[in-house]
C-alpha cells in the first residue's frame, strides 16, 4: 500500500500532458493558414507538398502530429498547423479584436463557428461583414445558407436574391437558391436555379447534384442519373457528388450500386454525416439493421441535433422490435426540431398502425399526422395515408376513407405503393384499422 506521503506527492505531481493541445481525430479542422506542409503516409503515397484547403478531416493523429484526408488521400501534418473548431473561434477571436477590419478573420471565424453548428453566431459574424462591405456578394450568400440551416427560408431567399443581384453571373448564390426551393418542395423553381446556374459554369458538380436530387423526387430517375454522372465528371473528389449518385441507385433499388456510392462519399469525407444517414437508409432496405443502427449513431455523433438521422434510427428500431426506443428517438427528433415533419409522420403511423396495442394511442396518432400535414409544404400520398390510418384507429371510418382514397390518387405515389394502399382503402371500408407487420 501507498503511504499517505507517497499518494500526496503523486497527486501534487505536475502532469506532464497537462498543456497538450485537445485530440482531434474524429473531427473537421481548420488550417492556420494556406499552403500547410504535409507528409506521405507510406513509400505509396503522395510525394511532399502543401494544403491550400481550408478544413480537412482529421481521421487520427500521434504525438505532434494529425493525419488528415484531403481528396481520398491522407496525409500528415503538424499539430500546430490545425486547430479544432473551438480553438478557432478563440483564435480568430484574437484576431478580429486586433484587426477589427480584416474581413478575412470573420469569415474564418463563421466557418468555425458552422463546423460547430452555431448558426446564430455565423450569422452575426456576416453581419459585422456586411456592415464593413455590404455590396460583397459573397457574404450575403455565406449568410444566406446558414438562414436555411435555420430553416428561416424568407431570409435565406432575400439573401441569395441579393446576392446574385449584387453578381448576376455567380453561380454558387443560384445553386444555393435551388437547393432552398428543393428543401421546401418547390420542384419547378429549383430546376431553373439549377439551369441558370449550370449555364453559368457547366463544371458546377453541385448544381447537377442537386438537380439529380429534384428528379428522384419527381421520379424521373432517367434525368437524375444523367444529371447525377454529370456532377460526378465535373467534381469526382465531393462526397456530395456520390451521395446525389448513390439516392438515385437507392430509389431504383440498385442498392449494391447505392452502397459503393455512399462508400466513395466517406472515402473523401469521412466526417460527412448525411453519407451515413443515406448509407443507413440502403442497410435498411437489405434489412441489415445493426449496420444501419451503427451509421445512424455515427451521423449523430458528427451532429448531433440530426432530425432526419434520428427518425430514420426510430425506423431501424422498429425492424428490430424494439418500438418503444423508435418511441423515444422520435420524441427527441421532435423536440430537438419541431418543425421536421418526417418525425411526426412516422410518430403516427406507429400509433396508429403497431401491432402491439399497448403501443398504439389513435388519439395522439391524429394529432402528429395533422402535424406532419402542417409542416409539409406539398403534401402528397405517403402523407394523406398516415392521416388515414391514424383516422381508421381512431374510429373515424369516414375519415380514414376520404385521406386514403386522396392517397390512392396520388399518381406517383400510387405507382409505387398503389397495391398496398388500395388494400388500406378497402381495410378502411370495412371499418377496420390497419396493422402494420
Amino acid at each position: 500500500m501507498l503511504s499517505p506521503l507517497l499518494v500526496a506527492a503523486l497527486i501534487a505531481a505536475p502532469n506532464p500532458h497537462r498543456h497538450d493541445p485537445p485530440p482531434v481525430a474524429g473531427q473537421t479542422v481548420m488550417l492556420k493558414a494556406s499552403g500547410v506542409a504535409f507528409t506521405p503516409v507510406g513509400p505509396t503515397g503522395p510525394s511532399p507538398g502543401s494544403l491550400t484547403v481550408t478544413e480537412v478531416p482529421a481521421v487520427g493523429e500521434e504525438r505532434g502530429r494529425v493525419l488528415v484526408r484531403h481528396q481520398g488521400v491522407d496525409v500528415w501534418v503538424d499539430r500546430a498547423q490545425v486547430m479544432t473548431p473551438k480553438e478557432a473561434v478563440a483564435y480568430y477571436g484574437e484576431r478580429i479584436t486586433a484587426e477589427p477590419q480584416n474581413t478575412s478573420n470573420y469569415m474564418r471565424r463563421a466557418k468555425a463557428y458552422e463546423l460547430l453548428s452555431d448558426w446564430d453566431a455565423a450569422i452575426k459574424d456576416y453581419d459585422e461583414l456586411l456592415k464593413i462591405s455590404p455590396q460583397q456578394s459573397a457574404y450575403w450568400n455565406n449568410r444566406a445558407n446558414y438562414y436555411s440551416r435555420r430553416k428561416e427560408y424568407d431570409l435565406a431567399r432575400a439573401g441569395y436574391e441579393e446576392a446574385i443581384r449584387i453578381s448576376p453571373t455567380s453561380y454558387v448564390p443560384l445553386g444555393n437558391l435551388g437547393n432552398l426551393y428543393s428543401n421546401l418542395g418547390e420542384w419547378d423553381k429549383a430546376v431553373q436555379s439549377y439551369d441558370r446556374a449550370v449555364k453559368i459554369n457547366p463544371k458546377y458538380g453541385r448544381a447537377f447534384a442537386g438537380r439529380a436530387n429534384v428528379w428522384r423526387e419527381k421520379r424521373e430517375y432517367a434525368k437524375a442519373l444523367e444529371d447525377a454522372e454529370e456532377a460526378i465528371k465535373a467534381d469526382g473528389t465531393s462526397p456530395h457528388t456520390w451521395s446525389a449518385r448513390g439516392q438515385v441507385h437507392a430509389a431504383l433499388q440498385k442498392l449494391d450500386a447505392a452502397l459503393a456510392d455512399f462508400n466513395e462519399a466517406l472515402r473523401f469525407d469521412p466526417m460527412f454525416a448525411t453519407g451515413y444517414y443515406h448509407r443507413a437508409g440502403v442497410h435498411l432496405a437489405r434489412k441489415e439493421y445493426q449496420p444501419a443502427i451503427r451509421d445512424l449513431d455515427t451521423a449523430m455523433q458528427l451532429s448531433p441535433k440530426y432530425a432526419a438521422a434520428m427518425t430514420r434510427r426510430a425506423e431501424a428500431w422498429v425492424a428490430c422490435g424494439n418500438p418503444r426506443r423508435a418511441l423515444a428517438d422520435l420524441d427527441e427528433a421532435i423536440a430537438g426540431d419541431g418543425k421536421y415533419a418526417p418525425a411526426y409522420r412516422q410518430k403516427a403511423w406507429l400509433l396508429a398502425t403497431h401491432p402491439d396495442g399497448t403501443l398504439r394511442d389513435g388519439k395522439a396518432a391524429v394529432e402528429c399526422a395533422r402535424k406532419a400535414l402542417e409542416l409539409t409544404r406539398n403534401p402528397g400520398g405517403s402523407v394523406w395515408e398516415v392521416m388515414a390510418a391514424a383516422l381508421a384507429e381512431a374510429g373515424d371510418f369516414p375519415g380514414a376513407v376520404e385521406w386514403q382514397k386522396k392517397a390512392v390518387g396520388d399518381d406517383g405515389y400510387a405507382k409505387e405503393k398503389g397495391q398496398a394502399a388500395r388494400q388500406r382503402l378497402e381495410t378502411y371500408e370495412g371499418k377496420k384499422p390497419f396493422r402494420a407487420d
